[in-house]
């Protein structure tokens, strides 16, 4: 059996297309292409357009902005003509938050994959048809569609991933196709048959035996090009292993008195979250919790878990499962698990009870990225951050925007760690390597603070301004939207009304035409409609709100006003007031004249309607 990391079953797609036939597109955009259904009465709802039907199973496709696939819904794209190769589809929201193009899930066809911290999720393939199912809701403002004449793209025989031994791959295309492919990173292309960029493939398996990234595309008989498929073989090789005994290394809990429990041993943790790792000869995982193994030093490649029983049965290796990295099996008769991949961390969940008596952890050469504390996020004001990794390993970081880079001691790319707190004032992004005895480096790990230095707190006894909103909104994009913020500012220019709902600019000045927020369908105050005349330019307002990014514009998602200039309910219009309160007041009567004293009646006075009684 092949050792085989599988982070993906599924090589990815290149996002160019090379020498194609003439392709069409066709764009969706739901401000302006309508389906039949609205919010108040959704299902079964579809767009036809140029050949192109974009279907969902439930939702809506007849709204203001956007279109809709209800959570359990299927979205499905079907061409009468020429093959789907391409599909983009824009979303209100990021990465896999609520309404984001990561709430589909693997399509029935090709490939999927999306921006974390962006809007766009892209299906790659060459289909008529294929259908995703949504998770979470997804709301989508915009569908583009690219159909043309093209091979399939090519397929290999093993998927990308780490492997804990040399292997060989084959190349595979549709029948009347040939492939070129590169092993040196470059983008394979093809003119004509003189004219190409890589190497065309003779059908031999390729050895690959050391990290290596394989591109590749079809060409068929009329030399039209497919899209690249890339997929990577990282080779490793066993550096050394630790291994937990049950009867010699004891967590803290007991059957008695079960909890989080965990034991850590030359940088490697073993931990539950509900179990018991203090008993006489076995570790208990309970049913319903996780078991999470991790490294401070090198990277996990291989675990071995021993149980007390086989299989599938109570207590034993099979009821461990869903590794969140790598892939796991374990022996139907036998009693022990084997987990395979190349992480510093991964967690498993016990469906049942599991008992384990020894757990081996086998790691290679390759350093775990070092880790922060804190953690990367906003803060109000100066923070102390250190940096650690593994015993043994020393750091190298940057926070200049720098790759941190080591080749020897005398020659490398920013500054060693010396273990004391780094003093983080600004907002500044740290870039770091752990440096293992060897020389070998980890990845970069990457940790991003923004420092607001203001006294506003998005509270609304302490709201933000907006240059602080825009800085929090940059801060926090790669979760979608924010959380609800309270955020003072000017009105600045026009107001527009739609459904009960405003939108405009704010800043922090009256004049300001940089560092604006737009504010989109905000109800008014008290979450009433909003109604021409309840705000106009020049107003100081206080809005409790989401913030988002939208086409690289800070924008608010929906909210209401907490407050206009200072007032935050509506007034009733008519006020009732006593004459002894009106003598240094300005008085009008209804005809527009002006009276020294208001009898009984009804007054313009100080600029409002007010009753004298």
């Amino acid at each position: 059996m092949n050792k085989i990391l599988r982070f993906s079953l599924i090589a990815f797609m290149a996002m160019l297309g090379l020498n194609m036939s003439a392709q069409t597109v066709v764009t969706f955009d739901a401000s302006e292409d309508k389906g039949t259904r609205g919010s108040d009465n959704p299902g079964e709802d579809q767009i036809t357009k140029d050949g192109i039907t974009i279907a969902f199973s439930n939702g809506c496709m007849n709204l203001v902005d956007h279109y809709r696939c209800y959570a359990g819904a299927d979205f499905t794209i079907t061409s009468t003509g020429d093959k789907i190769l391409k599909v983009e589809i824009t979303c209100t929201s990021y990465g896999d938050a609520k309404y984001g193009p990561g709430c589909f899930s693997d399509p029935d066809t090709g490939t999927y994959d999306f921006e974390e911290d962006g809007p766009v999720g892209t299906w790659m393939g060459n289909a008529a048809s294929f259908s995703m199912n949504a998770s979470r809701q997804v709301r989508i403002r915009q569908v583009v569609v690219t159909i043309g004449d093209a091979p399939d793209i090519p397929t290999f025989s093993i998927p990308g991933g780490v492997y804990l031994e040399p292997q060989t791959v084959t190349l595979n295309d549709e029948a009347g196709s040939f492939i070129i492919y590169t092993l040196n990173g470059e983008e394979p292309a093809y003119t004509d048959d003189t004219h190409y960029t890589g190497t065309k493939y003779d059908g031999n398996a390729l050895t690959v035996d050391k990290n290596t990234t394989i591109k590749a595309i079809a060409v068929n008989e009329k030399g039209n090009t497919s899209y690249i498929a890339s997929a990577t073989y990282t080779i490793v090789y066993v550096q050394g292993e630790v291994t937990f005994d049950a009867l010699e290394d004891k967590g803290t809990c007991t059957p008695e008195e079960p909890g989080e429990d965990q034991v850590t041993k030359d940088d490697v943790t073993i931990a539950v979250s509900y179990g018991c790792m203090n008993l006489n000869t076995q570790y208990r995982c309970y049913a319903g919790a996780n078991l999470t193994i991790s490294s401070a030093g090198s990277k996990i490649v291989k675990v071995e878990i021993t149980c007390t029983t086989n299989g599938a049965e109570k207590y034993g290796p099979g009821c461990l499962t869903n590794p969140t990295e790598g892939i796991y099996t374990f022996e139907e008769e036998g009693n022990v698990g084997t987990w395979i991949g190349h992480a510093d961390s991964f967690t498993m969940n016990a469906d049942k009870q599991v008992r384990i008596t020894k757990i081996v952890v086998t790691f290679d050469d390759t350093p775990v990225e070092p880790s922060f504390s804190p953690k990367q996020g906003l803060y109000f004001g100066e923070q102390k951050v250190t940096l650690s990794c593994g015993t043994g390993n020393f750091i190298i970081y940057t926070t200049n925007g720098d790759e941190p880079a080591y080749t020897d001691d005398s020659h490398y790319t920013g500054t060693k760690y010396d273990g004391s707190e780094l003093t983080i004032s600004e907002s500044t992004t740290i870039k770091a390597i752990a440096v293992n005895e060897k020389g070998k480096t980890s990845s970069i790990a990457t940790a991003t603070f923004s420092i607001v230095n203001t006294e506003g707190r998005g509270t609304v006894e302490s709201p933000f301004s907006v240059a602080d909103a825009i800085v929090v909104t940059n801060a926090l994009k790669a979760e979608g939207l924010t959380p609800m913020f309270y955020i003072k500012g000017i009105v600045i220019g026009d107001i527009t009304i739609e459904n009960g709902q405003a939108s405009f600019y704010i800043g922090d000045k009256a004049d300001a035409t940089t560092d604006l927020v737009y504010v989109w369908k905000t109800f008014s105050l008290e979450e009433q409609e909003y109604v021409e005349g309840d705000v106009k330019a020049g107003d100081e307002i206080v809005i409790n709100t989401n913030l988002q990014i939208f086409a690289g514009n800070i924008e608010t998602w929906h909210g209401y006003l907490y407050s206009i200039n200072g007032q935050t309910s509506k007034p009733t219009g008519i006020e009732a007031v006593t004459a002894k309160k009106l003598e240094k007041s300005v008085i009008y009567n209804l005809q527009g004249i002006r009276v020294d004293n208001a009898q009984k009646g009804l007054y313009i006075i100080n600029g409002k309607k007010l009753v004298v009684k």
